[in-house]
């Protein structure tokens, strides 16, 4: 399966809920050592290149902060 870059748009205040995503994704990373992710606070987005769905990663960071939209994205 050849990787694939997601891009969420989420909701972020703080550096905290920041790095309860960056948290999220790092610890994932682990069991998944292809992931590759950027959070950024400024924009309010995440982008994760990866082997997983779009699903799988939806419903990871969805339970951390709401996702208010994704999409595929052509990668860099």
């Amino acid at each position: 399966m050849s990787s694939k870059t997601y891009e969420y748009d989420v909701a972020m205040s703080c550096s905290g809920c920041s790095g309860a995503i960056e948290r999220v994704l790092k610890k994932w990373q682990t069991a998944h050592p292809e992931l590759k992710y950027d959070v950024s606070l400024e924009t309010q987005k995440v982008q994760v290149t990866t082997d997983l769905t779009y699903d799988e990663v939806f419903e990871k960071i969805n339970k951390v902060k709401p996702i208010s939209a994704g999409r595929e994205v052509e990668a860099a």
